[in-house]
């Protein structure tokens, strides 16, 4: 276990010094260039620590946030249908806090019916695009199997980034 830190003053650290991991600096200090010169045992222990950690701690924000609907939600929704309003900020004042609710909105268009608007607006003589946004995108896995006759007139069009390198460290016989 990690006693390198005696002062646990932060969660993290308390969460670390749990944890069944030794390394021989306190994480809080480590840095890339550390971390490169470890070890890999210590950094499939940190890899470990870091999953577990955020496992906990989506879990504890669900928690909370299914807490704080229970205690105040009905309330919102009741203060903002007074207003006329289904979603918005409203506030509710508990002892010495006020607590902002915020309910948003999420807005899903039908695309078929958007499509047929388009057609509609296009056939009329105006430009759709003065109203309805579009995205073009072509599917990876289609775009491979395309001949290369179909494939050539959309090379100039595609662009490839290479994302960040993700690594699992795993030891040997060790399925994931």
């Amino acid at each position: 276990m990690n006693t390198s830190s005696p002062n646990l003053s932060m969660p993290m650290e308390a969460a670390f010094a749990a944890s069944d991991i030794d390394l021989p600096v306190p994480y809080l200090s480590l840095s890339a260039q550390a971390i490169r010169d470890l070890p890999l045992a210590r950094v499939a222990d940190l890899q470990r620590f870091e999953a577990n950690l955020k496992y906990g701690l989506a879990a504890l924000a669900t928690m909370i946030q299914g807490g704080m609907d229970l205690r105040f939600a009905d309330q919102a929704r009741a203060q903002l249908q007074v207003l006329g309003k289904d979603t918005g900020t409203t506030h509710i004042t508990e002892g010495e806090y006020d607590i902002a609710i915020e309910i948003g909105k999420d807005t899903q268009w039908d695309q078929r019916q958007l499509q047929a608007i388009w057609s509609r607006i296009a056939a009329s003589g105006e430009d759709p695009a003065q109203y309805i946004v579009t995205k073009y995108s072509v599917s990876e896995a289609k775009f491979k199997s395309w001949p290369d006759t179909l494939r050539q007139p959309f090379e100039a069009a595609r662009t490839m980034k290479p994302k960040a390198p993700k690594f699992t460290l795993r030891r040997g016989g060790e399925d994931m």
